[in-house]
């Protein structure tokens, strides 16, 4: 497992290397890895079942294994093995040093302090406006009604791309870092008191003439 941890630099981040990180927080799974498993599954545990009589009967039949059953079988197997894993180990949570995503054995670490505002609301009311509805397409429309967390980070533009990619399409627009997960209203509650309120400027103060 590798830790990516994006540092703050005079309001900026740059990525650093560091040793492997345990996860402390709860656990926010990605909705679309999720419902992929959700979805598929039943289906593909019903195939090995039906794989199972059907090569039973077989062999019952005829008193011998078919090769070609042991390499379907170990398919459907790996199918179902990854479709957990996907959905187990893509996740966000909140560490005690930041913002941490996993992305199979991959972990980034965005620092509290590189966020400036979280909240809720659902995915296509962010998407609502003339120049973001185009955005909305494909895969992400069946989860428009769906809420999610949106953060916003204030680190080199680059960087919040890279955060995005581990999180999948259409997670990052301008400094906002959406995120698409389960009970994201929960997450939007336990992030808010550790993002930290920038101080106001101080006022200028006008010259005098003489």
């Amino acid at each position: 497992m590798f830790l990516c941890r994006l540092t703050p630099v005079s309001g900026r981040g740059r990525v650093s290397q560091s040793q492997p990180a345990v996860d402390p927080g709860r656990r926010y799974s990605l909705i679309t890895s999720y419902e992929l498993w959700r979805r598929m599954w039943w289906v593909l545990a019903y195939g090995v079942v039906v794989l199972l009589v059907g090569e039973g009967i077989t062999i019952y039949g005829r008193h011998g294994l078919d090769p070609s059953f042991l390499v379907v079988l170990a398919l459907f197997l790996i199918i179902l093995g990854w479709l957990y894993l996907r959905q187990r180990w893509h996740y966000v949570s909140l560490a005690s040093e930041g913002l941490l995503i996993r992305h199979w054995f991959r972990l980034t670490t965005v620092p509290y302090e590189s966020l400036r505002q979280s909240r809720s609301q659902p995915l296509g009311a962010f998407f609502d406006t003339p120049n973001r509805r185009s955005l909305l397409s494909g895969s992400l429309k069946r989860y428009a009604a769906s809420p999610v967390c949106v953060v916003r980070v204030e680190m080199d533009h680059d960087q919040l791309l890279a955060v995005g990619r581990e999180l999948g399409r259409r997670t990052v627009l301008d400094q906002d870092l959406i995120l698409l997960v389960r009970r994201a209203d929960e997450l939007d509650r336990e992030l808010r008191p550790r993002i930290r309120r920038r101080p106001p400027a101080a006022a200028s103060r006008p010259s005098r003439r003489r």
